[in-house]
Parts: structure tokens; C-alpha cells; sequence
């Protein structure tokens, strides 16, 4: 990490600054940048003379939220469109909302289009386009038995050629979510050795397999509840093994549709902001209004936070990362705290990038999101620059 030293080109100051590291929360003090990397953080009467200053007033600051799991945003969707201009799109869409880092992700498709996929985020990242850290495949390597609204035909187990099309090239981060079941073979150690993170989701396998697959190299849990074997007093499933397992770090939709308050709480009580990350799982809807929608080729209805397939399961979400503060703080019952590491130093470091990414300290990456009173986000920054907002 290359600290930045000399002038701070701007301070950003607010009335509490959440830096999620050893400083913890801090009054009145304010983030000096310089050529978009945090300088310091100092009390207001220490900003130097002559520094323009972005009061944000009022407001909690915190550093950017950080979304593994984006699947569209601003009307389209990763899948239908894999190009610069879609990411872009999705970008800007959830950038509105504090999202100032995200991985695309592709859900299960054809083998041509996952190549699509991974060459639109190598093209995105040369291009610059703003927040994309890599690629998320979401599939295809599923368990029949936990397909959600994934496309059952493409659902398959790993060969040669999927694996390439995961893991040629250089699209940044890559993370993929599999089934435990369908990482045999050397599969696993085939993504693991690609530099590939690996997620269990959409999967009905036991504690026992579960546990094998953490054992093996595994650290993450895909959108935890929802389409994995449940827990259970004498059959814990994936769910009790995502939550017994130290150093794995799960995804949760907070959405209070995906996951009921009491199990977000519950989970956030057994797994700690360390072991919880707050994901969106969003589709088409965020940032635009749209009641109807495609995915997959079958029609979904947008009812609240609610989307709908024609088969009646849940297909992705219409949530933002500020609205996921918001429900863990208003609906869980989860400290700001607590809920705003989940939004961006869990993700963080669970991708690597703590140290560029997820706090507010020397070096840093100098992506911020001001939350009001009501926890929305007023103003968004990347790189010390205003993106959105006031």
C-alpha cells in the first residue's frame, strides 16, 4: 500500500466519522485526501489552511460499501448484456446508494457467455470504469436439488473448458460460488490454484460435507438461509456449518424477504460483523423504477423489496447496500457499527483488499458514503471525489 505524503488536495469532514480501525468512531474530525488516497483523519481545527473542505454536516461518514454480489442495477442485468456499457450502468446505479466497490455477478449460463462475462470485466478494469473488483460466477456448478431461479439447464458439473473460462485472463478479483457437491475431482483445487476464491451456495450437502469443503480451502457461504440445507438440531446442514466454522465469511441478503430480522440478528449474534458480510443479490430494479421485469427468460414482478418469479421463488432482489445498514440497524437490531464492517470491512478483507479497501486510515483508498439520520446515503465519494449527492 503507498501511503500518500505532502498536501491533502481536499478535506471531506463530518460530525462522526466511522474509520472501522483502531481510531473507531471519531466527532467532528475530517478525511484528508490526496491524489485519492486518505492522508489522515484529524480533528477539524487541525485541517491546514488552505485545504478546501467538503463539510457533509450532520452525517455518519464511513468508508464506501463493498457488494460481492451485484447481478444488475439501473434497469439491466449482468446476463443479458455482459459488456462495459452494463457494468458501467450497474456501477453508477449502485453507486447512488454507498456501493463504491462490487463484483458483477454472472449467474448460471452457457459456457460462451461466461467468457463473454470475464472479458467485459478485463475490458471494464483497463477501461477504468469505477468500482468493478472482478468477476462473480454464481454457478454454474450447483446442486440440482438448490437451483433457486437459476436456469436448470445450464446447471452442470466442472470440465475443463468451464474452469478456463473462469480462470483465463485477469479480471481482478475472481470469486466462485459452487455447490460442495460439484467440487470433486480437483475441481476445488483447480479454482483454489487458478487464485479463485470459493463459495458454497446453492448447495444441500451435510455439516460433514460442508465442513470438508471449509476444510479444503472453502472460505465463504453464499447468500446464507436461502437455497442450502437448513439448520437442524441433529442434521446442522450447510447453515449450521457456515456458522460453526471459524474464518468462513457469509453472505446475507438483508432485505428482511431473504431473511427474516430474527434470523439476520440471530446469525449476526452467532457469526459477529467479522464472519457476516451484507450482500445485495440485486437484480434490474435498484436505482431505476420497474415493476416488471426477465430474468433467465422468465417474467418477475417487482412487489417492495420482493421479486418474484413466475414459479413463485424469489429471483434476486431490488435492495441497495444503504437500505441493508438500515434494515440490520432498524430490523436486527445490529449496531451502525457493526452493521456498516458487514457492508465494507468484512467484504474487504474477505476479498483481500484490506488494505486498500474497508476502512478509513493512511493509504487507504479514499471511497467514503455519508448517511444521514435515517441511515440514507447524502453524498457518495471515490477517490475523494463526489460522485452523487449534495
Amino acid at each position: 500500500m503507498n501511503e500518500p505524503s505532502g498536501t491533502a488536495d481536499v478535506a471531506i469532514a463530518a460530525a462522526r466519522i466511522h474509520t472501522l480501525g483502531p481510531e473507531g468512531t471519531v466527532d467532528d474530525h475530517a478525511v484528508l485526501v490526496a491524489g485519492g488516497r486518505i492522508l489522515d483523519v484529524v480533528p477539524r481545527a487541525e485541517i491546514p489552511a488552505g485545504v478546501p473542505v467538503l463539510d457533509q454536516g450532520d452525517v455518519d461518514l464511513a468508508p464506501g460499501f463493498v457488494d460481492v454480489q451485484v447481478n444488475g442495477g439501473g434497469g439491466v442485468l449482468f446476463n443479458d448484456t455482459p459488456d462495459v456499457d452494463t457494468l458501467r450502468t450497474i456501477a453508477a446505479a449502485h453507486g447512488r446508494f454507498g456501493t463504491t466497490s462490487l463484483l458483477p455477478t454472472f449467474i448460471t449460463d452457457s459456457r460462451e457467455k461466461m467468457v463473454a462475462a470475464r472479458a467485459a470485466v478485463e475490458q471494464a478494469r483497463k477501461e477504468g470504469v469505477p468500482g468493478i473488483l472482478g468477476v462473480h460466477f454464481e454457478g454454474p456448478f450447483l446442486d440440482p436439488r438448490k437451483t433457486g431461479a437459476h436456469d436448470r439447464g445450464f446447471v452442470r458439473g466442472a470440465d475443463e473448458g468451464d474452469l478456463e473460462a473462469i480462470l483465463g485472463g485477469a479480471p481482478g478479483v475472481v470469486l466462485v460460488t459452487a455447490a460442495a457437491c460439484a467440487l470433486v475431482g480437483g475441481t476445488l483445487a483447480r479454482l483454489l490454484g487458478g487464485g479463485a476464491r470459493v463459495a458454497l451456495g446453492h448447495c444441500a450437502s451435510t455439516y460433514e460435507e460442508a465442513k470438508a469443503a471449509f476444510d479444503g480451502g472453502v472460505t465463504g457461504v453464499t447468500h446464507l438461509f436461502n437455497a442450502m440445507s437448513p439448520m437442524e438440531s441433529r442434521a446442522p446442514g450447510l447453515v449450521g456449518a457456515a456458522l460453526a466454522t471459524p474464518g468462513v465469511t457469509s453472505g446475507v441478503i438483508a432485505d428482511g424477504v431473504h431473511v427474516d430480522f430474527g434470523a439476520l440478528r440471530a446469525a449476526w449474534r452467532a457469526a459477529g460483523p467479522s464472519g457476516l458480510m451484507l450482500v445485495t443479490d440485486a437484480v434490474q430494479p435498484v436505482g431505476v423504477d420497474l415493476e416488471e421485469f426477465e430474468l433467465g427468460g422468465q417474467r418477475v414482478r417487482l412487489d417492495g423489496l420482493r421479486c418474484v418469479n413466475e414459479e413463485g421463488n424469489l429471483a434476486g432482489s431490488a435492495l441497495d447496500m444503504a437500505t441493508a445498514v438500515r434494515n440490520c440497524v432498524r430490523g436486527a437490531e445490529i449496531p451502525l457499527e457493526d452493521a456498516l464492517h458487514m457492508a465494507s470491512s468484512t467484504p474487504a478483507r474477505f476479498l483481500g483488499l484490506e488494505e486498500e479497501l474497508g476502512a478509513l486510515r493512511p493509504g487507504m483508498r479514499a471511497d467514503l458514503v455519508a448517511l444521514d439520520h435515517e441511515l440514507h446515503a447524502t453524498n457518495v465519494f471515490m477517490g475523494g471525489q463526489p460522485i452523487t449527492g449534495t
